[in-house]
C-alpha cells in the first residue's frame, strides 16, 4: 500500500508564522512597563502582648486573606476617622 501523491508539507510558511509570533511577543514584552511597588517595608517594635493581640485579631476577623499588615492598615484607617481630641486621648493613654 503506497501513499502516492503525498509530499512533505511546506515548512517555510509554518516557520514564518512561528518567527512572526516570537518576534511579536518580544515586542510586547519590551513595551511592558515595570510597575512600581505600592508598599514599603518598615520595622517597628511591639510588646509580646501587642504581637499576640495582632495575631488574635487576624484569627478573629475570619477573613482568609487577612494578615498582620491588613490588621495594621485597618487600625490606621479607623484612627484616621477619629476626631483629633479623641485620637490624642488614646495616644496619651498608650504613652503612659
Amino acid at each position: 500500500m503506497a501513499l502516492k501523491g503525498l509530499k512533505k508539507a511546506d515548512d517555510d510558511g509554518k516557520q514564518q508564522e512561528i518567527d512572526s509570533f516570537i518576534s511579536g511577543a518580544d515586542k510586547r514584552v519590551a513595551e511592558l512597563k515595570k510597575s512600581q511597588p505600592n508598599f514599603r517595608r518598615v520595622t517597628f517594635s511591639v510588646t509580646k502582648e501587642v504581637d499576640q493581640d495582632i495575631d488574635d485579631l487576624v484569627v478573629a476577623c475570619r477573613v482568609a486573606r487577612a494578615n498582620r499588615s491588613v490588621i495594621l492598615k485597618a487600625a490606621i484607617r479607623y484612627l484616621k476617622t477619629m476626631p483629633a481630641d479623641e485620637l490624642q486621648k488614646i495616644i496619651l493613654e498608650e504613652i503612659k
